[in-house]
């Protein structure tokens, strides 16, 4: 076993630049990691004119600017989270508890916001890792926003001739955002340069066994079924050890 065990620390000292190849895995994935797209933020400018109102509750209404610095009310709402449910997952049951439901709630709260930069301009915004769930959300509550204004105005019977309902203003802006580092990241590299490094050493281990060569006096006797007299000593070694003494 000790054998073996000598054996191997020598492979590993003969070919220890292989070792260097071990860390080539964990470079590729950073480098493909920092220059792929992997957040996006998907925007969504709606058009409305001022003294609009949204519907609220089964027969209220709210200012735009109460539903604004209120969006919780407006995101999270029950039914409209249900609804959206079966929009990113047709043909799947709802039910409160499961955790696709409990995920999608996380998401719409961490991911989506409203604002309102101007008195005649609306802003949904998401900003996370999944494209298409991404505009899914952010069509959908758009178009949420438009049907409440609309229930707004019939409730509200407003009168003012200049208030219209909202309507979108240009498509969907898509924006891309890479970065060189992200601690998500570390977890995977670990298990890579792990996976990366095991593959080196196993390598070294078949290569090494694979050497016919002879690695001891004891090899050579096996082999030859003769007993060992002497054995002389690597002579380079001795010439560096003589070089290396000082002169006195």
């Amino acid at each position: 076993m000790g054998f073996n065990i000598k054996r191997f620390i020598y492979a590993i000292s003969k070919h220890r630049f292989w070792l260097l190849l071990a860390f080539l895995p964990p470079i590729v994935y950073v480098g493909v990691s920092a220059g792929s797209p992997d957040r996006f933020s998907i925007q969504q400018k709606i058009s409305i004119s001022k003294g609009l109102v949204l519907a609220s509750g089964s027969n209220g209404i709210k200012e735009i600017k109460n539903m604004v610095s209120h969006s919780d009310d407006f995101f999270l709402n029950n039914f409209a989270v249900r609804k959206l449910f079966t929009k990113l997952y047709p043909g799947t049951a709802v039910y409160r508890a499961d955790l696709k439901f409990r995920n999608l709630v996380n998401t719409v709260k961490d991911n989506l916001a409203i604002e309102m930069p101007s008195e005649n301009m609306v802003t949904i915004t998401f900003w996370g890792k999944n494209k298409e769930t991404g505009q899914t959300m952010v069509n959908y509550y758009s178009q949420r926003f438009i049907q409440k204004a609309r229930e707004g105005m019939a409730r509200s019977r407003s009168k003012i001739p200049d208030v219209s309902l909202p309507v979108l203003h240009g498509n969907l802006v898509i924006s891309t955002h890479r970065s060189l580092w992200r601690s998500e990241r570390l977890v995977p590299l670990v298990l890579i340069s792990f996976i990366s490094l095991t593959a080196i050493l196993v390598i070294l281990v078949i290569y090494e066994w694979s050497d016919p060569s002879f690695k001891s006096e004891r090899q050579v006797a096996q082999y030859l079924e003769l007993p060992i007299l002497g054995s002389l000593p690597d002579l380079n070694k001795v010439s560096a050890a003589l070089d290396s003494k000082p002169e006195r």
